[in-house]
């Protein structure tokens, strides 16, 4: 029984099944009733915790997450500040730590810190979860913190890129020709755009109180991030073309990449090697896997 459950969740759907059983006689399924705290903010837990069935409600960052969603298919401790069920739900438990030392998996090792809200809502995104926890290592090294005051422009639209930015705190407006996008908190990051596609900024993004930003050179994301996301491969047949070769495309791409689906695997055809390194990027932020095709 646990060992299929064990498949639904993205760190251990590739094992094999002496692996998966050996797994398994470190796990333990824990029932508990609606509206408890399975996690208060400020605590921390052992292991990991995974969602098998019912609903809960996750803090920094806040969701509401049902055992169906892809969502599920991460932990939801270590990520979250706070966790609390919404319905009767059933946690599986495994100790990672044993787990790690099992499979030679460092990545499965919780960090033992208490990781601060930006680093939660950065971590747990589908794009930083696909790296291991030596690249975050790394990465988390490299960062060079900034701090700015409300209504400052982090970044402005037409200029240069040279960086990669992570929002560490405060709040952002995301603007383009006077008008509104978004806002970003703590842990979003932005201006990768631009740095992919080898041209300008794009938006502008303005402070929208004082906070603190980190910044990654181009070079340095290429390296740790870029090279290791977007995968061009010669030839396949293994997966669903997406031509992004038509003027509008990765803007449509945007719009509509929450319609397809996250069991299949995508390859990027058309336009420029650039095009199709953002557009691969981009589904590898929504936990899609895709690839880009080196030649059209």
């Amino acid at each position: 029984m646990v060992k299929h459950l064990l498949k639904r969740f993205e760190a251990f759907e590739a094992l094999a099944a002496a692996e998966l059983s050996g797994v398994a006689r470190h796990t333990q399924i824990i029932s508990i009733p609606a509206n408890r705290w399975v996690l208060r903010e400020g605590r921390t837990l052992s292991g990991s915790y995974y969602l098998v069935q019912g609903r809960v409600r996750l803090f920094s960052p806040g969701a509401v997450v049902g055992h169906r969603s892809r969502d599920a298919r991460s932990p939801l401790y270590p990520g979250h500040a706070a966790i609390r069920t919404l319905s009767a739900v059933r946690l599986l438990h495994v100790d990672t730590a044993s787990v790690a030392l099992l499979l030679g998996r460092a990545d499965l090792q919780p960090k033992q810190e208490v990781l601060l809200p930006w680093e939660q809502r950065f971590l747990g995104s589908p794009l930083m979860r696909r790296l291991d926890a030596g690249v975050w290592q790394k990465l988390f090294s490299e960062l060079d913190e900034r701090p700015f005051a409300a209504g400052d422009d982090l970044i402005a639209e037409g200029d240069p890129a040279s960086d990669f930015l992570v929002l560490k705190s405060g709040r952002a407006a995301v603007r383009r020709d006077g008008r509104t996008l978004t806002q970003l908190v703590p842990g979003d990051f932005f201006g990768e755009d631009a740095l992919i596609m080898n041209g300008r900024r794009n938006a502008t993004v303005s402070a929208l109180e004082a906070g603190a930003v980190l910044r990654l050179p181009k070079d340095r994301f290429v390296a740790l991030l870029l090279d290791r996301v977007v995968r061009f491969v010669e030839c396949s047949d293994a997966g669903i073309d997406l031509d992004i070769g038509e003027p509008g495309a990765l803007a449509q791409l945007r719009q509509t990449m929450t319609t397809l689906d996250p069991k299949q695997r995508y390859q990027v055809i058309g336009g420029r090697p650039e095009e199709r390194a953002l557009a691969t990027f981009i589904l590898a932020q929504k936990g899609l896997d895709a690839w880009a095709m080196a030649e059209n």
